[in-house]
């Protein structure tokens, strides 16, 4: 087959596979930040405190993360489409043992199988685009891929808001479940696995950018040994360390923490809250989009640190003024907040892409995000409701220097992985380390 005629073999059938996994990755921001907007909510309706809401959000982030690595193994071993078809039905049945939880613990039991869930869901996206694309299609690729899903952050925002102020937050969780379902059937009859499931190349291999592996079975011999080199990675490493600012930061206020602070701080009115939640989803997206783009121009690495050097000196002036901003103020913050997190996160992965094969994307991809999503997101969101319950001694509506001090916090997270970052530009100058596949 010639090559003109391969292109656009694959191309007829990635956009519909690409569709899917977007699709089943919008799962993903929804239930990381839909606790940002139903935070009151839940605190009334299960009697939590904020060690306890603190706690739910750390079990999420938790096993999100933690399930990262066991899952993008088992994607590269098993595949994609019977993976994917498989989380989604767990997502279903987490969302409908959440929106039936009468106490708190049942709550976070759905609230975990949902994490792991949706850990696998982006991670399978991740590898689909890594197989069906090439390593210079990938930038702009996974920043749409993340941009679009990132609408799914939107929807947990005003459109989240709506549907609990008509029918309630456990009706909500309940059509999200009966939506997993359906995705779930559609993802298996739809998605490849791979190019060579239909017959085709890869498109590293159309393109001329990469050897062509023989089979399958000496794609898959060498996993363990990846496995370990992937650990061994320095500038993997310190990628990670570098990210571990915006993303804590971000996660911590944006997906859970934003809507108890605008609330208890400003005193704004839940469809205030929602409005200035759904400008930071928003810059998710258009940030994902941009990175997407620029990632090409200035490189990844670059990239991850204009935004994250941008980040800290946004949340500086949100710390220093903590008293006196005022809605525009918070809503243009959120929305930088938003921009710049996805920003990074898109030079994060494109490095990620440069430096290991596709066919390990999903070992390397769950490995790199489970740790970042451990020490940074899930970790931080508990300590800011420790910080948050010992300055408030637990009353309620917790002061302005309570949640002054987390920001504080945030501000020292985020200049300590700035200094990994100008290290890391300073070891990617040296030649790139690559993990075969055939090794």
């Amino acid at each position: 087959m010639d090559k003109e005629k391969a292109l656009s073999q694959l191309k007829k059938y990635r956009l519909p596979i690409l569709i899917v996994v977007i699709l089943a990755f919008m799962l993903t921001p929804f239930n990381r930040q839909a606790p940002a907007v139903m935070g009151p909510e839940l605190i009334k309706d299960l009697g939590l405190n904020a060690v306890d809401f603190g706690l739910m959000g750390l079990s999420f982030m938790w096993a999100y993360a933690l399930m990262n690595a066991p899952l993008g193994n088992l994607l590269d071993q098993f595949g994609v489409r019977r993976g994917l078809s498989v989380l989604l039905i767990m997502i279903g049945l987490g969302s409908f043992i959440f929106c039936a939880a009468q106490t708190f613990l049942v709550a976070v039991i759905g609230r975990i199988i949902v994490a792991i869930a949706v850990a696998g869901c982006f991670i399978a996206g991740v590898k689909v685009i890594s197989n069906w694309y090439s390593a210079k299609e990938f930038p702009s690729i996974y920043g749409l891929y993340l941009g679009l899903a990132m609408l799914g952050g939107v929807g947990a925002t005003g459109p989240l808001q709506f549907m609990m102020t008509n029918y309630g937050w456990r009706y909500s969780f309940a059509v999200i479940g009966v939506i997993s379902i359906i995705l779930a059937v559609i993802a298996y009859f739809v998605v490849k696995d791979r190019p060579a499931d239909v017959a085709l190349p890869s498109p590293d291999e159309i393109t001329g950018e990469a050897v062509p592996v023989k089979n399958k079975e000496e794609a898959k011999a060498s996993g363990w040994e990846v496995f370990k080199e992937v650990c061994r990675m320095p500038k993997l490493w310190l990628a990670n360390f570098f990210i571990l600012g915006v993303n804590s930061s971000g996660q911590a206020i944006v997906a859970l923490w934003g809507g108890v602070f605008l609330a208890n701080v400003y005193g704004f009115s839940k469809p205030v809250v929602a409005e200035i939640l759904m400008v930071s989803a928003t810059g998710l997206i258009i940030g994902s989009f941009a990175a997407g783009w620029l990632v090409k121009k200035l490189g990844s690495v670059n990239v991850m640190l204009s935004g994250t050097v941008l980040f800290l000196i946004g949340w500086l002036y949100m710390t220093l003024n903590i008293r006196t901003l005022s809605t525009m103020e918070l809503k243009i913050l959120f929305a930088a907040f938003g921009f710049l997190q996805q920003y990074s996160v898109v030079g994060y992965f494109s490095l990620m892409r440069e430096l290991v094969q596709p066919s390990q994307m999903g070992t390397a991809t769950g490995l790199n995000n489970g740790f970042v999503w451990v020490v940074g997101a899930g970790a931080f969101q508990q300590i800011w409701g420790l910080v948050i319950n010992h300055i408030s001694k637990g009353v309620t509506p917790y002061p302005v220097e309570a949640f002054e001090a987390a920001l504080w916090l945030q501000v020292f997270v985020v200049a300590i992985s700035i200094c990994c970052g100008l290290y890391l530009v300073k070891m990617m100058r040296k030649p790139t380390q690559v993990i075969s596949a055939n090794r």
